[in-house]
């Protein structure tokens, strides 16, 4: 058993001798321990000690050894040793070299053991910042209660591989890797935090501990910041040790980060939420809009009748656009009163004129009737004509849809005349009527044959002459026909 790769341990409490302790492993996994005699060649007894146990891991490029020791046997004021031996000759089994937690191997120089004393941690627990780490150390520099960690769980957020069907997981890590990239992560900068700072620490305590004042500084080891600060602990008007505080500036600086991604992520909610809000109403007051313009279109034909009186959908609405709905509505309304008037008026004229050209129709027919020579005079002629005329254009309108319609029908009555003869007849009447002014015609010998209305010409001649006589007082009315490149043209000159 003393021949073979083992470690020592070796433990002496305060008025008691030393204790050797043997602990041996044939593989991975738990170590066999036992009680050795002095000269660490034959254990006390020959049963493996159970009160202290010990694993044995081996590791990359080495190995590691956990030992449990009860604290019964590591009481106050103790000194504890370790040594390994190691032995690589298999037939000789001697021992090739020590490894020792004392310089001189075969000297007993212990190392004195520290045990933290939890109720120290306890008393400081309510000053205790998050990620923050406190030391009381006593007047001889040992450490004896150690409260937190400056070192958070993780310092980055590992985020996790993103299957293809989690595409709210994809749409959510845009934003927040273009936000970590503007707003760079202070947490990141934890890495550069020194492992062993211990000179440091010493330097503060030294000066807390011999001057009895306090001391804070501030340190900056790469991109991490540490804010530092130690008080002494008075008992009795002496120094009994110090606090030592420790905090990562750069989770000061993390508390503002997520507190500013808070707001954007707040800001960017609001803004999302009131941007659907908007899209909504817009889409709905477009989709209200184009409704009521099909509807207003609907109400009329491409001829200009009214087919509806009144808008239906959106009236009871207590916006500008039901109110808008509403005016348009009764606008309609009016203008359907007022069609419905003139539809009826071609048929209640038809009636109220048909009468009166009855009568005078059939007192030109009892009058040619009665004066054989009434035939051929030709303002007999004229008078049958306009009562003729007055028919037709009572019967167009009474059968047409619209005026418009109406006019249109005309067309079909287009007839080959003598545009001479019409110009003489009419000359002559307005002769007859306009007796203080001379009206004559100046034209060419022969006939001037065109298509028209007969009658519409007879208008048109009408206002021209009309206006001729207004806008003169004194010269001759001149009627001009001529012939100009197979064109007739028309000409009334005052």
């Amino acid at each position: 058993m003393a021949n073979s790769d083992q470690l020592r341990v070796t433990i002496q409490t305060f008025g008691i001798e030393l204790r050797r302790y043997l602990l041996v492993a044939r593989e991975e996994g738990r170590m066999s321990v036992y009680s050795m005699k002095t000269g660490w060649r034959e254990p006390e007894t020959g049963e493996a000690l159970k009160k202290i146990t010990a694993v044995f891991e081996p590791g990359d490029g080495g190995y590691s050894i956990k030992v449990r020791i009860p604290k019964d046997i590591m009481g106050q004021r103790t000194r504890i040793k370790f040594e390994i031996v190691d032995v690589d000759d298999l037939v000789a089994r001697e021992i090739t070299g020590r490894i020792s937690t004392d310089p001189d191997p075969f000297v007993h120089n212990l190392g004195r053991v520290r045990l933290m004393t939890p109720a120290l941690a306890k008393l400081v627990e309510p000053i205790y910042l998050s990620e923050a780490n406190i030391r009381i150390w006593d007047k001889d520099f040992r450490l004896r209660a150690e409260l937190g960690s400056l070192y958070p769980g993780r310092l980055t957020v590992q985020r996790a591989r993103i299957s293809d069907k989690a595409w709210l997981n994809r749409i959510e890590s845009i934003p927040l890797a273009l936000y970590d990239w503007v707003l760079r992560q202070p947490l990141g900068g934890l890495k550069d935090m020194p492992v062993d700072s211990s000179k440091e620490d010493l330097r503060i305590l030294s000066k807390v501990i011999n001057n009895g004042t306090q001391v804070s500084e501030r340190r900056r080891h790469g991109e991490a910041k540490l804010i530092v600060s130690a008080l002494p602990i008075w008992a009795k008007g002496e120094i009994q040790g110090a606090i030592l505080m420790k905090q990562s500036g750069n989770r000061l600086l993390s508390l503002q980060y997520e507190t500013l991604r808070r707001f954007m992520l707040l800001f960017l909610g609001v803004f999302l939420f009131l941007s659907i809000i908007i899209l909504v109403f817009a889409s709905r007051l477009t989709y209200r809009v184009g409704r009521l313009q099909r509807e207003t279109e609907q109400a009329t034909t491409d001829e200009g009748r009214l087919l509806r009186d009144n808008i239906r959908s959106g009236t009871r609405a207590a916006d500008e656009l039901g109110s808008l709905t509403r005016s348009i509505s009764a606008m309609l309304q009016n203008l359907g009163q007022y069609t419905r008037y003139l539809e009826k008026l071609p048929d209640t004229l038809a009636h109220e004129m048909h009468n009166p050209l009855n009568v005078v129709n059939s007192s030109l027919e009892n009058l040619q009737y009665s004066n054989q020579d009434l035939r051929d005079n030709k303002y007999f002629l004229r008078a049958q004509n306009g009562v003729q005329r007055l028919r037709s254009i009572l019967t167009s309108l009474t059968e047409a849809a619209s005026l418009k319609e109406a006019l249109e029908q005309e067309s079909d009555q287009f007839e080959r005349y003598d545009l001479r003869q019409l110009v003489t007849s009419c000359v002559e009447g307005y002769q007859q009527v306009y007796f203080d002014r001379t009206i004559r015609i100046d034209a060419l010998p022969g006939t001037f044959y065109t298509d028209g209305v007969p009658d519409r010409m007879a208008q048109l001649l009408d206002k021209l002459v009309d206006n001729a006589i207004r806008f003169s007082t004194v010269g001759d009315i001149v009627v001009q026909i001529s012939l100009a490149h197979e064109l007739i043209s028309l000409s009334v000159l005052n």
